[in-house]
């Protein structure tokens, strides 16, 4: 929505237990970016990323959305959401496209693209993000930059992540009945690394780690480039579950207090949490079941890492951000301790970026700031280069070398790498311009 001279969006984070919406504006000379209003609001009818109730999600984001109407003053006619879930799939594959001798140009390589979709995909799949690295023309070795270069084969590995047609449908059919619009789809785990994770971290390799409500987005970066992502359905709603089963509570309401005073430090002389109609529960018994999930959690993220094939690869780490993170719920830093323990990475918790228009930031604002990088980007690129580039094609002198088989042995693969100390490249062209307007408002 153009607004004048500015440029107006709307951007909304669907989560399990929260909506998350902002809506800024940039102004049509891409020098200044604010938040207009920042709205949160309850989220009923999804449970581990996935649609129970249509109804009462619409009915959620409606909420938000008037709340955002009413504070703006802005119709809302289209948002840009987020996705995410274990029906998010991520799959490296290596292609190779032939074509008449002549300068690789980006249709070219969106064509190399096209044949990576072809061999991975089914028809009732979609694709969310794509990276390509390891390009090379004809018999080249790795180039950084391709176009321009005479050739008659691209050769590349290309990551695709993707997920069910069925599931973008029922999730845009969820906002179309508010009457509104989907303008674009963003992968959640990239939104949040997009807000929280510095150039060093990706390039030198990262795994962050978005601890949510009802699961937990791992997306992994090397030499700057995405390289796997996978959702886990474990995540802050379970410590409610956890205790609905264990304490044979027939009311959620229960498990929902005895957190709420665990969290508020509401417990009594003598080591207990009183709940309901004059029941209890110790408050060290409460914190072994809390710890015991804690443990479960960090087991799953270390496992994924570990069948990423990429556990070789993270020089930065592991990045810890989320609405669990600012849960006082658990200690974040025995949280870390726990997991530099379990898994060997240096752990930190990051705050996704701060900017004009927002009071306060907190780790579960990682998706949804975000989510609104990702647009005002897209649209100061717009303004200058005239069109949208939806996959910005970025290739970097460095090897990734992406596992063929995460159950086969890595010493192949970590025999492959490259190990000789990474050069940082000066960025230039369309990336520095793009770093260099983000920086004016961080």
């Amino acid at each position: 929505m153009i607004n004048r001279d500015k440029i107006v969006k709307t951007v909304i984070d669907i989560g399990n237990g929260k909506i998350k919406a902002i809506t800024g504006e940039l102004s049509s000379n891409g020098e200044v970016l604010r938040v207009l209003k920042y709205v949160e609001g309850p989220s009923y009818g999804m449970i581990k990323n996935e649609i129970r109730d249509g109804e009462a999600l619409s009915k959620s984001i409606n909420n938000v959305v008037e709340k955002l109407r009413m504070a703006t003053d802005q119709e809302i006619e289209a948002v840009t959401i987020g996705i995410s879930g274990d029906g998010i799939k991520s799959r490296t594959t290596n292609i190779e496209y032939n074509f008449s001798e002549t300068e690789v140009t980006e249709e070219q390589m969106k064509a190399l693209l096209v044949e990576a979709e072809k061999k991975v995909l089914s028809q009732d799949e979609q694709i969310i993000k794509t990276e390509i690295y390891n390009i090379k023309v004809d018999n080249s070795g790795i180039i950084k930059n391709p176009l321009g270069i005479l050739g008659s084969k691209l050769q590349g590995d290309v990551h695709l992540i993707y997920t069910e047609k069925k599931r973008v449908a029922k999730l845009v059919e969820i906002i179309n009945r508010i009457g509104i619009d989907v303008e674009n789809i963003v992968l959640n785990a990239y939104a949040s690394a997009k807000s929280t994770l510095g150039e060093e971290d990706k390039r030198m390799g990262v795994a962050l780690a978005d601890i949510g409500e009802g699961s937990t987005d791992i997306i992994l970066y090397k030499n700057d480039k995405l390289i796997y992502t996978k959702t886990i359905p474990l995540g802050g709603m379970h410590f409610k579950s956890d205790l609905v089963y264990i304490l044979k509570l027939t009311d959620d309401e229960d498990a929902i207090e005895i957190l709420n005073k665990y969290r508020d430090r509401d417990i009594s002389p003598d080591g207990y949490i009183y709940y309901g109609d004059g029941k209890h529960i110790a408050a060290l018994e409460l914190e072994d079941f809390i710890n015991a999930r804690v443990e479960e959690i960090i087991d799953y993220i270390d496992n994924t890492i570990e069948k990423s094939g990429f556990n070789g690869y993270l020089g930065k780490g592991l990045v810890l951000t989320g609405g669990v993170i600012s849960d006082k719920i658990i200690n974040p830093e025995k949280l870390l301790e726990k997991i530099n323990k379990k898994t060997g990475y240096v752990a930190r918790r990051v705050l996704p970026s701060e900017f004009s228009g927002l009071e306060e930031v907190t780790t579960n604002m990682a998706t949804v700031i975000g989510l609104f990088y990702e647009v005002m980007e897209e649209e100061d690129r717009k303004m200058r280069t005239g069109s949208y580039t939806h996959q910005e094609i970025q290739v970097k002198n460095e090897k990734i070398v992406p596992p063929i088989n995460v159950e086969e042995d890595l010493t192949k693969m970590l025999e492959e790498e490259i190990v000789e100390e990474e050069k940082v490249e000066k960025t230039n062209g369309v990336v520095k311009a793009i770093k260099n307007w983000f920086s004016n408002f961080i």
